[in-house]
């Protein structure tokens, strides 16, 4: 079982001579505990109301929290409740055709979704056993992420430089922003399961992102965030090949801002003449081409 998220409804009691109707079924007694904690009115407009069908003279209200998970066995979604008495309820035929798609509409409203249905099964969970990632197509800071999704939208993100597939060599450029844009060849990308279900990837964090739909559910989003260091260590092995390969003449600097390496700041300044003069009037030529100021970094170096 995985579970993928929680969500309190409110399930609507009738109540009629000496029997209760929830849904469509008719009880002939209902615990105590859940009587005593029922409301006599439901006036939250927002709320989610699983409702009756009977005329009943009364109704109640009782507030119910809601585990929805995935059986990977049985490849279906499966709803629980601390509440015993709710969970045959709220896994009935009746409850799923006349309710769940509403439930599962209401919690996801305001998800931004990616419109695909990828390749993340059962067999997918249990290798990279994902975490829970809600909203993370609203992630803001993009610093040193792959896009491996051109519907990712990137244009409120916050950046210093960011990384796309699909070039046929390496190759980078500033945008109006002073934002640098690094395009890399998909041969960097290999054959794994991970690569090709991930939408994004923070190098930083060794964290890869899927957003997907699933047949699961049609108004189910999967929103998953997976730590993987050693796929990540892979890639940029892959992509510091191709920037030395390009033999671009600030491939240092580039291999510095993808991998965070101070290294390569180091071996840049092995090259850099020892003459005061030269060596500013060469750090202000690479900064003016990257439109970055690497002072704080270099400085850093002197005392490290």
């Amino acid at each position: 079982m995985f579970y993928l998220f929680s969500k309190s409804i409110l399930i609507e009691i009738g109540f009629k001579k000496d029997v209760y109707y929830i849904g469509n079924t008719k009880f002939e007694s209902i615990p105590d505990s859940v009587l005593n904690n029922c409301y006599s009115s439901a006036n939250w407009n927002r709320a989610l109301k699983y409702k009756i069908e009977e005329n009943v003279i009364e109704k109640k209200y009782f507030m119910l929290d809601v585990d929805v998970y995935w059986n990977l066995e049985l490849n279906k979604i499966e709803l629980m409740s601390k509440i015993f008495f709710f969970n045959e309820i709220i896994n009935s035929k009746h409850f799923e055709e006349s309710f769940l798609n509403t439930f599962f509409a209401h919690y996801f409203k305001h998800t931004l979704k990616i419109n695909d249905v990828k390749k993340v099964d059962a067999e997918f969970i249990k290798i990279y056993t994902p975490e829970i990632s809600k909203d993370n197509l609203r992630i803001q800071n993009f610093d040193n992420f792959i896009l491996l999704n051109k519907d990712v939208q990137i244009n409120d993100k916050k950046f210093k430089s960011i990384i796309n597939i699909g070039e046929n060599s390496f190759k980078w450029k500033v945008n109006k922003f002073n934002q640098i844009l690094y395009s890399f060849p998909s041969d960097i990308l290999n054959e794994n399961s991970l690569l090709k279900n991930a939408d994004f990837i923070d190098t930083n964090n060794s964290l890869f992102y899927t957003n997907t739909l699933t047949n699961l559910n049609k108004n189910i989003v999967l929103e998953f965030c997976i730590y993987n260091k050693k796929i990540r260590d892979e890639l940029l092995q892959k992509m510091i090949i191709k920037i030395k390969d390009s033999k671009d003449p600030l491939f240092n600097w580039h291999l510095f801002n993808i991998t965070k390496d101070t290294q390569y700041l180091k071996n840049e300044l092995k090259k850099i003449s020892e003459d005061p003069i030269e060596r500013e009037d060469y750090l202000k030529n690479v900064y003016s081409k990257l439109k970055r100021n690497y002072d704080k970094e270099l400085f850093n170096l002197n005392f490290n």
